[in-house]
């Protein structure tokens, strides 16, 4: 009976090397680790197979392959998708753009505790977004109406908590894994 890595490879053959060397990990990858990973990937939006799905009002996180260690997601966005604004409390998050152009901002907390943008950054096609668990960020599909974005993602160990933040506002809501899974929907 295959296993689940073998499995996930056969479901993305195109895939398999990313996959095998994410299997190999055995505990938090670094941030240039994950860089150098997706970097060396030669990834189309055809390269997702059946993990290449878009969700109806929100993004669509789709999972292609995951161990105690990582997961690594297929993220769909149609035209006007965005996160919100969020950290990866306790993950490494890299991701790269495979289709479409994507936007990030960056915020930084205030000494007063508001979350204030400090960087955009277009995001074309083979673009690296790396992201420790205490950066603070946002990503969108700002592009015309019918204009996709494809993103490939990784994280490090799996994403299992979150703290959300509202722009200029002092508050932030801890979003247990339920809470990440609602808004990631």
């Amino acid at each position: 009976m295959p296993t689940v890595a073998e499995l996930d490879r056969v479901r993305c053959p195109k895939l398999a090397r990313l996959i095998e060397a994410l299997d190999a990990l055995t505990s938090r990858a670094e941030l240039d680790h994950l860089t150098e990973l997706l970097g060396r990937a030669a990834v189309t939006r055809e390269s997702f197979g059946p993990c290449c799905r878009f969700g109806t009002r929100a993004y669509k996180r789709n999972t292609v392959a995951a161990s105690g260690y990582y997961e690594l997601l297929c993220v769909c966005w149609r035209s006007g998708h965005c996160t919100p604004i969020h950290d990866h409390r306790g993950s490494s998050c890299a991701f790269r753009v495979v289709e479409g152009v994507g936007t990030e901002v960056r915020f930084e907390r205030t000494p007063a505790g508001i979350v204030c943008p400090i960087r955009t950054t277009r995001m074309e096609p083979g673009y690296i977004c790396a992201a420790d668990d205490a950066d603070i960020h946002t990503v969108i599909n700002a592009q015309e109406p019918g204009a996709d974005l494809i993103t490939m993602h990784v994280y490090t160990p799996p994403l299992s908590r979150i703290n959300t933040y509202k722009f200029a506002e002092p508050a932030m809501a801890d979003c247990a894994e339920t809470g990440a899974a609602a808004i990631y929907s």
